[in-house]
């Protein structure tokens, strides 16, 4: 898997993730609030671990000084 392929992956989870929170709230009655608080928690924390992931994936490799060959 490339870079990019795996950074689409990645952005397109987050969407799905972002449209599960959009329409979570039409599932309160079914789920309760206590329930529907929890699920967009973990939603919302999943999507920072994903931008977190993003970023370092995104960052320019780092080349440690002082190994010999």
């Amino acid at each position: 898997m490339t870079l990019e392929e795996g950074l689409e992956l990645i952005e397109n989870y987050k969407k799905g993730l972002e449209k599960f929170l959009e329409t979570l709230p039409e599932k309160s009655v079914q789920l309760g609030s206590e329930m529907i608080q929890i699920l967009s928690l973990n939603s919302k924390n999943e999507i920072k671990n994903l931008e977190s992931i993003e970023k370092a994936l995104k960052r320019p490799p780092k080349y440690e000084s002082g190994l010999s060959d």
